[in-house]
């Protein structure tokens, strides 16, 4: 449900712009991925009247543009030869290998993170600033074992000149300020943010897999978006025979940015 409710905000929202509305897997992490995972993710959408407007974006598609990315921060990057168990304790990476300058098939490769604040507009939660040093220290951009971090490939494939506005999670927040550094060295346009406040569970934990969220019952479309619409702060009232085009249709007339409470209500599985 914590899913549907963003997906459906985004899907609104662009659409309520007159945009289109794009859906990317980020697929980048192969030894995390669920076999038909993406397959089931995208017959949800379906199956609640969520469909794309262009062909579906793969992440693990794009590595050409990320090696390019790589070579243009050139100038920026370090081989940090690091284990996770010696930074274990640390809260930021105290810049032990900013030395290594040269190409090391055996290390993760990072970021050098100038002391620079990055401030932008978030349409939910307005002006936000961090300091990067600060906050976030050096990060890597190209793991270890071959893989590309989420950083890069979201910077890489959110500034490209045809994304314009990004909603997603307030889990994600913390994320934007250095994929914004990252577009900025790579002469990219950040799009326009919203992060939205994320469904949780009565004890303040998100719903995810990992805190055994149940799954969405595609069968029962129209009852789960009548739910997302009043997570959101709509009031969709009981047409129990509406099907998915009629909640969507109801959507787009009645969204409203703005309406979204500063907290999502409590998730109950009870109100399906």
């Amino acid at each position: 449900m914590g899913s549907l409710v963003t997906a459906l905000a985004s899907y609104l929202d662009i659409k309520q712009r007159g945009g289109h509305w794009l859906v990317r897997i980020d697929d980048i992490d192969p030894p995390r991925q669920d076999s038909g995972a993406t397959s089931k993710i995208l017959r949800s959408l379906q199956a609640h009247g969520l469909q794309w407007d262009q062909s579906i974006i793969y992440q693990s598609r794009h590595a050409d543009q990320y090696k390019q990315a790589l070579t243009t921060l050139k100038p920026h990057l370090f081989y940090c030869r690091c284990t996770r168990k010696s930074l274990k304790e640390i809260k930021l990476y105290p810049g032990t290998c900013r030395e290594f300058t040269t190409v090391r098939s055996d290390s993760a490769t990072r970021c050098r993170v100038e002391d620079a604040t990055i401030l932008f507009e978030d349409e939910v939660l307005g002006v936000q600033k961090m300091n990067l040093v600060k906050a976030v220290g050096d990060f890597i951009v190209h793991r270890r074992d071959n893989l590309w971090a989420y950083h890069l490939a979201t910077a890489v494939d959110d500034g490209q000149p045809n994304i314009t506005h990004v909603l997603r999670g307030q889990d994600l927040l913390d994320t934007t300020s250095p994929q914004s550094y990252l577009m900025n060295l790579l002469d990219l346009s950040p799009p326009t943010y919203a992060h939205l406040p994320v469904l949780c569970f009565a004890d303040g934990t998100k719903l995810s897999k990992q805190t055994h969220a149940p799954a969405l019952e595609d069968a029962q479309a129209g009852q789960n978006l009548s739910a997302a619409l009043h997570y959101l702060g709509l009031q969709p009232g009981k047409h129990k025979q509406w099907n998915p085009a009629q909640w969507i249709a109801w959507g787009l007339q009645h969204w409203c940015l703005s309406k979204v409470p500063v907290k999502l209500p409590i998730f109950s599985a009870a109100s399906l």
